[in-house]
Formats: structure tokens, C-alpha cells, sequence
């Protein structure tokens, strides 16, 4: 839940930052003729940051793209093993890509924009963020899939469960 809440906290935030900048950028441009500047690097800097929230929110919320015909092929304990592996695979894996952000950003950090100052990294840690997340949620899945009574049910949307 609170991975939930802080990824889509972060792409909120993000979004409207976004908006928010280029929209002083239009009105200095309307009323003075010249820009501001550091609005158009903000994009270059938020926008890694609003997709990878979205992605961990997805990714949380088991919101993606899932092969139901193959799952009602297998019984409740097959349809287990098979969720759990998978949790287990995309954990091992998008924490191994965090891991090699880390160097990115080990890389990146003397690099910065040219207005804001700012360094290229805070782009490339919001891959970090993504990654780590997504292998979060995995673990979290992992222990649903683990614990609960049906591993059908954890993937009905709300509709289902309200019908």
C-alpha cells in the first residue's frame, strides 16, 4: 500500500511540476518575448520520474498484461508455483537492473544540465526508483500468492468483485 500511494504520490507530483513549469515558461514568453530557460529542462528531469511511477503503480496493483488462457489450463497449486515463479524471476531480475543503475548513476552524476545545474543523475535515479519498486512489488506479490486461499482471486479487477 504505501508503495502504492508513493509511486503515484511521485507521478502526480511529477505531472503537475511538469505542467506547472512550461506553463510560467508560455506566460514569460507572452508578456516579455523572452524565457525563462530552466523551464524546458524540467521535462528531461521529471518525466523519467512520472513514468516509472506509473510503471510501480501498475506493477503494484497487478494492473498489466496477464495470459488468462494459459492460467485456466492449471489447478489452483500449479497456477501457485507458476505466479510464485514468475514473482521470483521479474524480482531477481529488475533488482539486478537497479543494481546496475546504481553505476549509471555512479556515471552520471558529474554531468549536468546546463541551466538548472542540476545533475543528469536525479533523471536516471528515477530508474532506480522504478526498478526497485517493480521488484518490491514483486516480493509483495510473491507473499500474496504465498498466503492467500485462491490465486485466481488475485487477479479479478474490481468489476469482478463487484459483480
Amino acid at each position: 500500500m504505501l508503495v502504492d500511494k508513493g509511486a503515484l504520490l511521485i507521478s502526480i507530483a511529477s505531472i503537475v511540476a511538469i505542467f506547472l513549469a512550461l506553463m510560467a515558461e508560455v506566460v514569460m514568453r507572452y508578456f516579455t518575448s523572452a524565457g525563462l530557460g530552466w523551464p524546458n529542462e524540467i521535462p528531461n528531469l521529471l518525466f523519467p520520474w512520472l513514468v516509472m511511477g506509473g510503471i510501480v503503480v501498475g506493477a503494484q496493483r497487478g494492473a498489466h498484461i496477464a495470459s488468462e488462457a494459459f492460467r485456466s489450463f492449471l489447478n489452483d497449486m500449479q497456477l501457485r508455483f507458476l505466479m510464485a515463479g514468475i514473482n521470483i524471476l521479474v524480482a531477481v531480475s529488475f533488482a539486478y537492473l537497479a543494481y546496475l543503475v546504481i553505476q549509471v548513476i555512479e556515471i552520471t552524476k558529474s554531468q549536468t544540465f546546463p541551466i538548472t545545474n542540476l545533475g543528469q543523475a536525479w533523471a536516471y535515479s528515477a530508474l532506480l526508483f522504478g526498478f526497485g519498486g517493480i521488484a518490491l512489488s514483486c516480493l509483495i506479490n510473491l507473499v500474496r500468492v504465498t498466503l492467500c486461499d485462491d490465486p485466481r482471486a488475485l487477479h479479478q479487477t474490481e468489476q469482478e468483485h463487484l459483480t
